[in-house]
């Protein structure tokens, strides 16, 4: 066991150093898993999706509400890949490119891709709504603060950017960025409404559950090995059937060759593994949640390596950060963890031992 004794007991590190750390998530370890068959078999669709990730499965609900007869095969769960493993946090905006780099660089193109931007964390919440997702999804904001006063210039003229082309953002002085925050340990930043946190997993079983009620078919632990384009039609073939379909859409992304290096080994060759860590408080008492992001907002700052929060349904304070590019748990991880975790702590020490009795000690 790890802590960071000013905001609560962290969650447990994998079981030994060499483990693998697509273990179970921490979102997995709060979620039961839905039982969806292995295809066993052969099979015709209209249009078969590989993956159920947040991407296939959006896919898959667009094509039946249209009346598209739709299948899809995972290799896993829906989930078990990036789309159910994240922080959860609804960001409408790039790290590094501005609306007006997009338009520049890509044209009528990019003002598209910007105004979905614009709007994804609206369209999200909208469909967390429909799923009845409740209170794991909210929609309270997202704070982006400046961890340096130099990082307020870039601030001001990303929500310049983003205003002009009708986002509703704001920059927020260092004063108000402490009373979002907790903490004085930023110097303001950039305010987006629409944004907030959601439970990526609740989210991804609560669109397969859609797509399996609007009469589409779910196959899990079913991973595509191959395709080809045989008279009109393609066929996919899994280890214990074969689908054909008119059209195919391959979902996979970080994860196309994690089964088969044979599906797409050009797109595989292209994904270079960048791993990532969460870790979760106990739940949180009144005291503390009052003095740590007390609004309940989402908030990643301007740091490359950022150091990011948010609270779940369950007010546990979820944070994280970048590991390293390797597959498993290597030693030294866990003397490298405690350091980040604690070093991220720190910035709320004083709010939260004011509040709760803690003495912020490390």
């Amino acid at each position: 066991m790890v802590a960071s004794e000013n905001i609560g007991r962290l969650a447990h590190l994998p079981a030994s150093h060499g483990s693998d750390i697509r273990g179970a998530s921490l979102w997995e370890a709060a979620h039961d898993v839905p039982s969806y068959p292995r295809l066993d078999g052969m099979i015709e669709t209209d249009v078969l999706v590989i993956g159920a990730g947040f991407t296939g499965l959006s896919a898959a609900l667009k094509l039946r509400h249209e009346g598209v007869s739709v299948s899809i095969v995972e290799a896993g769960q829906p989930g078990a890949g990036a789309s159910g493993r994240n922080s959860g946090l609804v960001i409408p905006m790039l790290s590094r490119s501005d609306p007006d780099d997009i338009v520049q660089r890509y044209g009528a193109s990019g003002e598209r891709f910007v105004a979905l931007l614009r709007d994804c964390a609206d369209d999200l919440f909208a469909t967390a709504t429909a799923l009845r997702l409740g209170k794991q999804a909210e929609q309270n904001g997202w704070l982006q603060p400046a961890h340096t006063p130099g990082r307020m210039a870039l601030i001001a003229q990303r929500a310049a950017q983003w205003s002009k082309w009708g986002a509703a953002v704001e920059v927020v002085d260092r004063l108000e960025a402490r009373d979002m925050l907790g903490s004085e340990m930023w110097f303001g930043g950039l305010l987006c409404r629409s944004g907030g946190a959601v439970n990526p997993l609740a989210l991804v079983q609560a669109m397969a559950e859609e797509v399996r009620r609007i009469g589409g078919n779910i196959y899990a632990q079913t991973p595509a090995l191959s395709f080809t384009r045989r008279a009109n039609a393609w066929q996919v073939a899994t280890p214990l059937g074969e689908v054909r379909a008119r059209s195919l859409i391959i979902a996979t992304n970080a994860y196309t060759a994690a089964a088969s290096k044979a599906l797409l080994p050009g797109v595989a060759r292209e994904i270079v593994p960048v791993t990532s860590w969460l870790a979760a408080t106990d739940p949180l008492p009144e005291a503390i949640r009052c003095s740590v992001l007390p609004t309940r907002l989402a908030m990643s700052d301007t740091r490359g390596d950022l150091h990011f929060a948010r609270y779940d349904v369950n007010d546990r304070l979820i944070s994280g950060g970048r590991s390293s590019i390797r597959s498993t748990v290597q030693p030294g991880f866990e003397s490298w963890f405690n350091s980040g975790s604690r070093g991220f702590g720190r910035k709320f020490a004083a709010s939260a031992s004011g509040s709760s009795g803690m003495d912020g000690s490390e």
